[in-house]
């Protein structure tokens, strides 16, 4: 997915973040925003799981979802060490993480609550 992306953005895969324009960031926003994914149906071996691994929630303030570390980082969603079976919960999880770094990064970066 991060090649076609890159591909369709006009930034080589192997470009690092630091490297890459304010041209190529929008070109690459945009691709994400209109990115349109199909789904033929779920997994046959009961593979819908959340996978553990990822930013520990001690690392996160949960009101704001953003790094106890790295100030300006918000994180959400899978990017958290999060760990079950799924059922809707999963998707809960990163809509509603989602929304609040949402919310979290742009009063960061505007200055004021939201």
């Amino acid at each position: 997915l991060w090649n076609a992306l890159c591909i369709q953005s006009n930034i080589q895969s192997d470009t690092t973040w630091g490297n890459i324009s304010k041209k190529q960031i929008r070109s690459l926003s945009n691709s994400l925003t209109n990115l349109v994914v199909y789904m033929s149906g779920k997994g046959i071996f009961k593979e819908e799981f959340v996978t553990a691994g990822g930013i520990s929630t001690k690392d996160v303030n949960m009101s704001t979802m953003s790094s106890k570390k790295m100030d300006g980082l918000y994180v959400c969603g899978e990017v958290l060490n999060v760990d079950g079976v799924t059922g809707g919960f999963n998707f809960m999880n990163c809509w509603s993480t989602g929304f609040m770094a949402g919310v979290g990064a742009a009063t960061f970066v505007i200055g004021e609550s939201l």
